[in-house]
């Protein structure tokens, strides 16, 4: 199991920050309900852990069923698995960034990454595309069709793409094949193209991605789903 703790003090403190918070009330059970304006008041699991997995959700869910298990570091991942088991216990697990993006939702619950979602979007629209499985929150297992190999990719989202944020996303997404920038506008450094020849982990836009995802490649062999 995952070890966690609950940041209640500093979520609270936080998210009164966002334009449609009234007011945040720490509750005894690691949770804090979060009064919203003209919208019904949520309640939020603020865990902090380096990932949140099926057994954290399962021991956050024995203490009440919050609307969002929220992963409050920002460099923390949540498994896929993990939000489908609160889904279906009618909760979620968020990033900080999807909390904020849909406090003002009625229901922010089915919100996901909206450059995560546009990626996804346009893989499954993809003639040579099998099925997308989502690993984590930014990174997904592509199968593709016939005798194309499948990838592991990640989504970014940077408009000067550095050396230095290839080395995040790596270290954030070890097991890429390939990094998709989504900004539209983002283009990768001279540093950024380097280092990702000598990792052979490219550095795509979601252009770039559609057309090579018609075909096998250095940087799409030999990338399997890791287990976990």
């Amino acid at each position: 199991m995952t070890d966690f703790s609950y940041g209640t003090g500093w979520f609270a403190g936080a998210v009164i920050s966002h334009d449609a918070v009234l007011g945040a009330s720490v509750l005894p059970n690691g949770h804090v309900t979060v009064e919203r304006k003209d919208l019904a008041p949520i309640t939020v699991a603020p865990v902090i852990a380096d990932r949140i997995d099926a057994p954290v959700v399962e021991s956050v869910l024995t203490g009440g069923v919050p609307t969002v298990i929220l992963a409050v570091k920002k460099a923390s991942h949540y498994d896929w698995g993990a939000r489908e088991l609160a889904e279906a216990n009618d909760s979620t697990v968020h990033t900080f960034k999807e909390l904020y993006t849909f406090m003002q939702d009625a229901d922010p619950r089915p919100g996901l990454d909206k450059n995560v979602h546009y990626v996804w979007d346009r893989l499954e629209q993809h003639s040579k595309v099998a099925a997308v499985e989502m690993i984590c929150e930014a990174s997904m297992h592509i199968r593709r069709r016939g005798s194309l190999s499948d990838v592991i990719a990640a989504v970014e989202y940077q408009y000067e793409f550095s050396e230095e944020a290839l080395v995040r996303a790596l270290k954030h997404h070890p097991e890429a094949g390939v990094i998709i920038n989504a900004n539209p506008n983002g283009k990768p450094t001279k540093a950024a193209l380097a280092h990702a020849e000598s990792t052979e982990v490219p550095i795509v836009s979601t252009t770039e991605m559609m057309r090579a995802f018609n075909f096998n490649g250095p940087q799409f062999g030999r990338i399997t789903r890791p287990e976990r």
